[in-house]
């Protein structure tokens, strides 16, 4: 995980605040994907606060989290006291498994993991059989924030030009790109991650099993600036001018969205084995 990946450990309550969850179904697709049942040992890399824990705790089953922030470790560790759940603050490429695991999960995070060791270490801790599931969530087209996304365009080129501005893809290009990565989660990663970089799991994992949901989300004033502040993009922004461009975000959707704005995702997950 590189400094940004790190960042994120600067705004960890904010990023538990409004950071999006993920759709019910997805862990219900991740039960029958896996065939985990109750009491299934579950290794979860880059837990943050908890975005995702709780529904594959609510499963029944056990989580040891890998989590390279301190304070993202705290908070999990406050929102999971006296549950099955366990954490040690390291990067997964550094950490020493205890033992190996069912399943390796991870929600938008598995992308930080170095390349050159992601599938070489997820076989490793996984009993043989044992499944992969990574999962992502992707801002698609259609929600009312496009419409701050194009209202904010000139706030964005004076105060964070090294943004690439650009308004979200829709749900079906994306499902389009990620179609021809079929073959090997590695491939189906890099191509629904944007920030993943080319890995393959080649002959460690079979192919994946896919599943997308499309979902929206609604923020108010507050909400919507505080989730763009989460995100990596604006944390490489300087203080000063993150701070001005955030204001003027905010006077865009109070003043010309009444103060209320929605955004649509497209969550993608991936299930392999490993062989």
């Amino acid at each position: 995980m590189d400094m940004i990946g790190l960042a994120f450990d600067d705004v960890a309550e904010l990023y538990e605040r409004v950071r999006p969850r993920y759709p019910a179904d997805l862990f219900a697709d991740v039960a029958t994907l896996t065939g985990a049942g109750s009491g299934a040992r579950v290794l979860e890399i880059g837990c943050g606060p908890g975005q995702a824990t709780r529904d594959l705790l609510a499963r029944g089953w056990h989580v040891h989290a890998v989590e390279p922030g301190a304070a993202m470790a705290a908070r999990a560790r406050h929102n999971f006291a006296g549950s099955r759940f366990t954490v040690d603050v390291t990067r997964f490429e550094d950490w020493t498994a205890p033992g190996t695991f069912d399943m390796l999960f991870s929600a938008t995070a598995y992308h930080w993991v170095a390349p050159e060791v992601r599938w070489q270490k997820a076989a490793a801790v996984l009993e043989p059989g044992g499944a992969v599931a990574l999962t992502t969530n992707r801002t698609v087209a259609g929600g009312t924030f496009d419409g701050v996304y194009r209202a904010s365009a000139d706030l964005h080129a004076r105060h964070a030009p090294e943004i690439e501005f650009g308004l979200p893809q829709s749900a079906r290009s994306i499902l389009d790109e990620i179609d021809p990565a079929r073959h090997d989660i590695g491939a189906l990663l890099d191509a629904a991650e944007t920030k993943a970089g080319p890995s393959r799991a080649g002959s460690l994992f079979t192919a994946p099993e896919i599943r997308t949901y499309e979902w929206t989300d609604t923020y108010d004033t507050t909400g919507a600036v505080g989730l763009l502040s989460t995100y990596s993009l604006y944390l490489r922004v300087p203080p000063e001018r993150r701070t001005r461009l955030l204001a003027g975000i905010a006077d865009i959707v109070r003043t010309e969205f009444g103060g209320t704005v929605t955004r649509n995702y497209l969550a993608v997950l991936a299930v392999a084995r490993r062989k």
